[in-house]
């Protein structure tokens, strides 16, 4: 990461139960976000944003070729690049 600590101006400290209460730093929750929670051996503790991918859409992460492929797809919908094909209709 790149990207530098920067001062909030707040103070917390550890309550009875040994928990933070972050809301005075954390921006509006608008959306159900989480957040890995990284620590260096000075005991900074980062708290990084992450969104949780559902099972079922797991595979298509787990595999960069598959990622990269589903991204050029939606990329080639989006520009227009879409070829339309009429299916044989079966007989019943």
């Amino acid at each position: 990461m790149k990207d530098k600590f920067v001062s909030v101006g707040k103070e917390v400290e550890p309550d009875d139960r040994n928990r933070l209460a972050l809301g005075c730093v954390l921006p509006p929750k608008s959306e159900s976000i989480r957040y890995n929670v990284l620590q260096n051996k000075a005991g900074q503790i980062l708290l990084d944003p992450a969104k949780s991918v559902p099972a079922r859409e797991a595979w298509v992460h787990e595999n960069p070729q598959r990622l990269k492929s589903l991204k050029r797809g939606i990329a080639q919908i989006e520009a227009g690049r879409v070829v339309k094909r009429s299916l044989p209709v079966g007989e019943d």
